[in-house]
């Protein structure tokens, strides 16, 4: 037990201790800050096979190392889910391939453009060679905004609006637009010249009359093309029926697979009906496909074609819970699997890839397309058609 003197040292003692106190308390608040920090989501994501020796979950390192960085929003509410199926595609993809001249760290962000911004500083200031992410569009249109692109990044998205991306930066996703205007090229080989594009009015809706558009009328002097509105109203519904019956008329749909469902009765049961990936809710929903009877869309391999070469390559994922984290899961392994293409090319303009997503390749300036592959509705199931 501690006794302290009756003297004139008890002062002294006393203020010791108190020294003594407070240094404890001030350890024992770094060892606190230390140990967050090395649980925190910033620092570590979900845990990954032991196996995979060329990939490295630390996001912070204490020193300058090269590596490819991997940027995506896990902390985000609202997005978290849909990064860390990427996540896991990524990971799939780098179990598979051949081991990497380098290593890859996941940057854990939120979907804040400040954050994203900053942390991709920090990866620059670690040593990354080559950026994979962001995975958000307004992630993506503010490194665009910005003059931070010092290594090749390739983003999981696009930017808004028009945007110049700088030098160094490749845009590579999901995006609709692409299904849109390819199925415009598909629906060229109707050989009628009028196309009625249906949409609701939302952003997404109003992009893809757009990429529809301007690849339909494109080069031929004798298309047109006309927007008509969706409402769920039987007054409304009931006019689409005239409005779609003329010979010379393809249809556009840049609805979800609810509305179109809605819709297909009403529209001319002659004229065909094209859409994009958002109408395809799974191949086990046959009753519910029925209703989309004899609707033309594109769709990734991952999807339509089980004995595609690259499909078969890659062990799926299981409980994703549904189509959309299905295609996220394969954006993950075809990111992978073009971010080892660019370590190695000289130059982007080289690098194609047959892909889970579909068919890659660079288009000048900065811009990485995904082919989808035609299939369309028929008696509840899906057909896959030849692209033509």
């Amino acid at each position: 037990m501690f006794k302290l003197p009756i003297n004139g040292a008890t002062t002294y003692n006393v203020i010791f201790i108190r020294i003594f106190i407070t240094m404890q308390r001030f350890f024992a608040a770094c060892l606190i800050s230390i140990i967050a920090l090395h649980i925190s989501p910033r620092a570590f994501s979900t845990h990954l096979e032991d196996h995979i020796s060329n990939y490295d979950e630390t996001a912070s390192a204490p020193s300058l190392v090269p590596h490819v960085a991997l940027l995506l929003p896990l902390q985000s509410s609202s997005f978290g889910q849909a990064a860390d199926v990427v996540r896991q595609g990524f990971a799939a993809a780098a179990t598979r391939e051949q081991t990497l001249p380098t290593t890859i760290r996941v940057y854990s962000t939120t979907d804040d453009p400040l954050d994203i911004l900053i942390t991709y500083h920090q990866a620059l200031d670690a040593g990354a060679i080559l950026v994979v992410g962001p995975l958000t569009r307004d992630g993506v249109s503010a490194l665009a905004s910005s003059s931070v692109i010092a290594v090749p990044t390739l983003t999981l998205n696009t930017a808004d609006g028009d945007i110049i991306a700088p030098p160094n930066l490749y845009l590579f996703g999901l995006q609709m637009e692409n299904e849109a205007s390819l199925s415009a090229e598909f629906a060229k080989a109707e050989n009628r010249p009028h196309a009625v594009i249906i949409h609701d009015g939302s952003p997404l809706s109003l992009r893809l009359q757009a990429a529809f558009a301007d690849k339909w009328l494109q080069s031929d002097a004798y298309a047109t093309a006309e927007s008509i509105p969706y409402y769920n109203e039987p007054s409304v519904l009931k006019q689409f029926r005239r409005q779609t019956a003329d010979k010379n008329t393809v249809i556009f749909l840049t609805l979800d697979a609810k509305k179109s469902r809605i819709l297909r009765p009403y529209l001319n049961p002659g004229t065909p009906v094209y859409a994009t990936s958002q109408v395809y809710t799974g191949k086990d929903n046959s009753l519910y496909n029925h209703d989309l009877n004899d609707i033309r869309f594109v769709d990734m391999p991952w999807l339509l074609q089980p004995d595609h070469p690259a499909v078969m390559a890659y062990r799926h994922a299981d409980n994703l819970g549904s189509m959309d984290m299905e295609r996220l899961y394969a954006l993950g392994i075809d990111a992978f699997r073009l971010m080892a293409r660019m370590l190695q090319a000289y130059t982007v303009d080289e690098i194609s890839l047959d892909g889970v997503t579909g068919y890659i390749h660079f288009t000048p300036p900065n811009q990485f397309i995904r082919e989808a592959i035609p299939a369309k509705f028929h008696n509840g199931r899906v057909l896959r058609l030849n692209s033509q």
